[in-house]
């Protein structure tokens, strides 16, 4: 009995031997298919690319904030720094182009702006995104006097699909149109901006300026009330509705217009030419 034991215990521990031998032997031949497995799971947990651009996105919005408070120098910092979470990311090149065309550095803001369109035409960049860069491209351009490139640019950004600031970039194209000396044009693209944004108040009161410089008075007025009625009313706005009440016979009107220049713009030349009575037609 205890030698039938015996030979059954050493018959298991040869197998437990070999099956550990096999064992380590697969493991080895294995390693390789192992190792693939382990970076193919390695590559499941990394940072998805939506992940990584929503990070790159929280530092631009902070370097777009620091941008509009005149913080250039932060505004590049936080720019970059999204850049090296993403640096596929166009809008921060875009930005980049925008800091650098306010510090004028034309020649920097070319090359930002540039790479920022080539990596906007390119998946999983959207049209929208392409049109944003093809919009700040565009007013660079234009304010560096290259009208016709301009052009180009800000039509392409409006036509492109899925694109939410369409009547921002009529009314710069408007803006350049007018640069370039081509009021017909421009009138088509304010015409255009207020179809999309009623309330923007550089399209209205280019509008209303180019129908006073036509002698269309009433019209030109028409289209400026709502705008000199709401708080996006400037300097600029209520001269011309105190100008275009003048013409009009509306000393009523004008008064009402000139009370809340003074109490809104006091220091503005506008106030001031109101004071002397520099009207446009003397």
């Amino acid at each position: 009995m205890n030698g039938r034991l015996g030979a059954q215990q050493f018959i298991q521990t040869v197998a437990l031997f070999a099956l550990v031998f096999v064992v380590l032997s697969l493991q080895a031949c294995l390693s390789p298919i192992r190792d693939a497995r382990t970076a193919q799971l390695d590559a499941l947990t990394a940072p998805e690319p939506d992940a990584q651009r929503e990070r790159a996105m929280r530092r631009l919005a902070l370097a777009s904030a620091y941008f509009e408070q005149n913080q250039s120098t932060a505004a590049l910092q936080e720019a970059r720094a999204a850049l090296q979470i993403d640096a596929t990311y166009p809008q921060a090149f875009s930005l980049i182009g925008l800091i650098h065309q306010r510090a004028n550095a034309p020649l920097l803001a070319q090359q930002s702006f540039e790479q920022a369109l080539e990596l906007a035409a390119r998946a999983p960049a959207t049209p929208a995104d392409l049109a944003e860069v093809q919009h700040n491209y565009g007013w660079f351009l234009c304010q560096q006097d290259r009208f016709e490139l301009a052009q180009t640019q800000l039509m392409q950004a409006v036509a492109q699909p899925g694109y939410q600031q369409g009547g921002k970039s009529w009314m710069a194209l408007g803006v350049c149109q007018l640069r370039a000396g081509q009021k017909t044009q421009a009138r088509r693209s304010f015409d255009a901006a207020l179809t999309l944004e009623p309330a923007n108040p550089v399209a209205r009161y280019q509008l209303a300026v180019l129908d006073w410089q036509n002698g269309d008075a009433l019209r030109a007025q028409a289209t400026l009330t709502s705008l000199n009625s709401s708080p996006q009313a400037s300097a600029e706005s209520l001269w011309l509705g105190i100008q275009l009440a003048r013409a009009l016979s509306q000393p009523q009107e004008q008064r009402r217009l000139a009370q809340q220049l003074n109490q809104f713009f006091p220091n503005s030349t506008q106030a001031l030419a109101l004071a002397q009575g520099k009207f446009q037609d003397q």
